[in-house]
């Protein structure tokens, strides 16, 4: 690989050719090349797919990731993806370098594989989990809503490696996506609002669930790059109440999914516990950003979750903020800008990783 490239997981960024292989604030060895991932265009098969390279893997929170472990080949029935209905996705991990299948996977937040999918102009969005098949092989029927190009982004961790994030364009359709025209959305005092409809896991296009009002509160403002930085969301009901019933949503109280504007940056967070230090007065305490840690969700909770993520460039991002109510998926979109890195300004504090410890995703 030529040049050096980002690779974010998990809310932090990891950077090939640096020494920062970061997670929460976590400080790592010099990084490896990065993977080749395989994407080739929608119908190829797993032999064809294999012969392409594609962009980004990931490094999983806290541990050290391996790199050129994996490729990722995509394929689907029928072989030219409809629009509007069903389709069967086969996703294949190998070795990349023996062309092995990678047959063992870790459950991360109660699956072995997320699976995040989006039109490439961000104006549709998924989060959806493959069935392991064996082998390597994972399967998924789903439909997609419009003829457009997409983009996924497959999140496995294999047992011998670390977390890797491989990416995969492709097309449904005859109609092509501009670039995305995205907007910052405005501030309303500290917040950013939405209002959201709650739809069934991995149905965001299906209509008539109850209304959420969801508001957003980045911190500090304004966001620099590459700064540790918080994503205070709030849930409230249609007329503004806040919801303290939330359900954890796959292991935790929500997630949290960013995307840049050039798709190439992907950050997947969890909710962290401590940071704020009064809830009535909304204060947050960003020098403890570094001993934050990732917390087994409680029964229920709410109004408030927050997200620590690291942002590794100036512009334009797309965040997803995503938990659940009464059995159906809330998924709140927001535009933030990031603005570009003062000189000389003090950037989070790293700490050293303990390997003898767990990590979580």
């Amino acid at each position: 690989m030529s040049k050096t490239k980002w690779l974010l997981a998990l809310g932090v960024p990891f950077a090939v050719g640096s020494t920062l292989v970061a997670g929460c604030g976590q400080q790592q060895s010099p990084a490896e090349p990065v993977a080749q991932v395989a994407d080739a265009p929608a119908g190829s098969t797993a032999d064809e797919a294999e012969k392409k390279t594609g962009q980004e893997s990931g490094a999983m929170n806290g541990m050290k990731a391996r790199t050129d472990s994996t490729k990722l080949a995509f394929s689907s029935e029928p072989s030219g993806l409809p629009v509007g209905k069903a389709a069967t996705w086969t996703l294949k991990i190998t070795d990349a370098e023996n062309g092995q299948p990678v047959k063992d996977f870790a459950v991360v937040h109660d699956k072995l594989m997320h699976l995040i999918v989006v039109r490439k102009d961000l104006s549709w969005f998924n989060h959806i989990h493959p069935e392991h098949k064996g082998d390597g092989t994972f399967v998924v029927t789903t439909a997609l809503p419009t003829a457009s190009e997409y983009k996924l982004y497959a999140d496995y961790t294999p047992k011998a490696g670390g977390n890797e994030v491989a990416q995969h364009e492709f097309s449904a359709g005859s109609a092509t996506t501009a670039s995305p025209q995205l907007v910052p959305d405005k501030m309303q005092g500290p917040w950013m609002t939405k209002k959201v409809t709650a739809h069934p896991e991995g149905e965001p296009e299906k209509k008539g669930g109850a209304t959420y009002e969801v508001a957003l509160m980045p911190m500090p403002m304004p966001l620099l790059a590459g700064q540790d930085s918080m994503l205070h969301f709030q849930v409230r009901d249609a007329k503004g109440k806040p919801i303290k019933d939330l359900q954890p949503y796959l292991g935790a109280m929500g997630h949290c999914v960013i995307l840049s504007s050039d798709t190439k940056s992907y950050l997947h967070s969890h909710p962290m516990e401590g940071g704020m230090d009064d809830m009535g007065g909304m204060k947050h305490d960003m020098s403890k950003m570094g001993d934050m840690k990732h917390s087994a969700p409680p029964k229920s909770g709410g109004p408030d979750v927050m997200f620590h993520t690291n942002f590794p460039t100036a512009g334009l991002y797309k965040a997803w903020g995503q938990f659940m109510h009464k059995g159906k998926i809330i998924t709140a979109p927001f535009v933030v800008n990031v603005g570009a890195a003062k000189a000389g300004a003090a950037k989070g504090a790293a700490a050293p990783v303990d390997e003898s410890k767990p990590h979580s995703h």
